[in-house]
């Protein structure tokens, strides 16, 4: 939680307009009948064609709206656990009730974005050579968190605002010491070195070339907001779940679901596995996640990630890297 206070500190104020609510309850749900147990409402998606049977009662956690119309639950055996059910499927004994993430419906136009959160060790099995991988230790930050990437605007075709084609062409020729220097303050060159080990190869003047130069504001701004998100997803419990699972296998269902207790029902639908094969392994290196509206000082990331559209899961899911080539 300090990552994550310090990284807020360096941000300006975010103005989130509350939309598409969530709330989060904490109680029990008595089916009285058998209902379609969905994994999403809007696509009616029920994988294993699950049902809620009656008689049965199951750990309420969340609404889908105020008043709300279904109810999300824990259906114990499915895959993945976390259902959809109608409300009038059955009884619910709710003990609490409180606003979960709240996501910001923006207008038309506002700022779309991917971050990118890298898992260190699984992405320096094949690039042994490189600077930050040479220096990777078992005690390193990276090795029990998540390691930056970027912060890239959408759309994809977003890139290279205003950068000369001298720097674009040295970008592409990945001669990333030839960009220009990224002048940072010195807290925030600190949280950066730290939170994105490739700054020992010079990615922080990648990224700035190729998707900070979208970003609409200074380095400064920029970085400050990319290491706020990425704090808080080390600060949250899906770095849980990856730190405690080092050398284990984790499959989509596993992160996604981490995702939704962490920042709100629906945000692990926002996220994209990327695996690397390392010769009988599949490993997981990297998690895409989709952000929506403005991004800077906020209290929930979970406002931001539910704003942005659902997104195809990618990679069913692997293994968890440790330090070292395996």
């Amino acid at each position: 939680m300090k990552q994550f206070a310090l990284a807020l500190a360096l941000l300006a104020t975010l103005v989130v307009s509350p939309a598409l609510a969530q709330t989060k309850i904490s109680g029990t749900f008595t089916a009285n009948k058998a209902c379609p147990a969905l994994q999403s409402i809007k696509k009616a998606t029920n994988p294993g064609n699950v049902n809620t049977v009656a008689g049965t009662t199951y750990k309420l956690i969340g609404g889908n709206k105020e008043p709300a119309t279904n109810y999300w639950i824990v259906v114990p055996g499915a895959t993945p656990d976390y259902r959809w059910v109608a409300v009038d499927c059955g009884k619910a004994d709710i003990t609490a009730s409180t606003p979960a993430a709240t996501a910001a419906s923006p207008s038309p136009g506002a700022p779309q974005y991917v971050l990118a959160i890298s898992w260190e060790p699984a992405f320096c099995e094949g690039l042994s050579d490189k600077t930050e991988c040479k220096a990777e230790t078992a005690t390193s930050f990276e090795a029990s968190n998540f390691a930056l990437h970027g912060l890239w605007p959408q759309p994809r075709s977003k890139s290279y605002c205003g950068v000369s084609a001298v720097d674009k062409a040295s970008d592409d020729a990945h001669n990333w010491s030839a960009l220009p220097a990224v002048n940072l303050s010195a807290p925030t060159r600190s949280a950066l070195d730290k939170i994105m080990p490739g700054t020992q190869s010079g990615l922080e003047r990648h990224e700035w070339i190729t998707h900070g130069t979208c970003y609409g504001a200074d380095q400064e701004t920029y970085f400050s907001a990319a290491i706020a998100v990425a704090s808080a997803v080390n600060a949250s419990p899906v770095r849980e779940l990856f730190a405690s699972h080092i050398g284990q296998s984790l499959t989509l269902t596993d992160i996604r679901s981490a995702f939704d207790k962490a920042f709100g029902p629906g945000t692990g639908e926002r996220v994209r596995v990327a695996c690397e094969t390392d010769g009988s392994r599949r490993l997981i290196e990297e998690l895409t996640i989709g952000l929506s509206g403005t991004v800077g000082h906020f209290e929930d990331l979970g406002s931001l990630i539910l704003a942005a559209p659902a997104t195809s899961g990618g990679c069913p899911g692997g293994i968890v890297d440790a330090v070292g080539l395996q």
